[in-house]
């Protein structure tokens, strides 16, 4: 993954208007010197076991990155965060991609719950929540400070007995 440090900088630098409003924090992988060093400590979190991050493509272009973090094992659960680039948006890449990653999480890792967390005013992740099978759990007021204001983040969890790896729809 390291060598996808210079396409990520691009990506990131195309995207920072569009990342500022939800993602500001990823807003430093704009140079390739800074992705390089974030890539390169993602293997090592992916190789404790910490974080798994996977880059999002569609043909040869990046569109984005999902990740599992606070993956515990015990419990077997773990969250579920992603960003794409604005100009891959609706097109299903983020709902195939993160559906994915579920299927592998509730297959070959054998966790049984994933939650999703959103900004109140993130309609499209609530949307794609919601497409994917997740129920919403509640909202943790004033949870995250984004680009110095509290906002209210939205719960979203998801079973693994309530998963639908190929997107069918449940039997009502």
């Amino acid at each position: 993954m390291p060598e996808h440090a210079e396409v990520l900088a691009g990506l990131v630098a195309y995207n920072r208007e569009h990342l500022q409003t939800y993602l500001p924090a990823v807003l430093q992988l704009d140079s390739f010197g800074e992705a390089q060093a974030y890539l390169e400590a993602a293997v090592a979190r992916a190789a404790s076991g910490e974080v798994l991050e996977w880059h999002v493509f569609s043909g040869t272009a990046l569109c984005g990155s999902i990740r599992l973090k606070d993956i515990d094992t015990a419990d077997r659960n773990a969250r579920i965060g992603y960003y794409l680039g604005q100009q891959f948006q609706g097109r299903g890449i983020a709902s195939a991609a993160v559906r994915a990653v579920l299927a592998h999480a509730f297959g070959a890792l054998q966790l049984h719950r994933i939650e999703l967390q959103c900004a109140a005013a993130n309609h499209a992740s609530m949307a794609l929540a919601e497409r994917l099978g997740f129920t919403h759990e509640g909202v943790l007021r004033q949870a995250e400070c984004l680009n110095g204001a509290f906002v209210d983040l939205h719960v979203y969890g998801l079973l693994q007995p309530d998963f639908v790896p190929d997107g069918a729809a449940l039997p009502v």
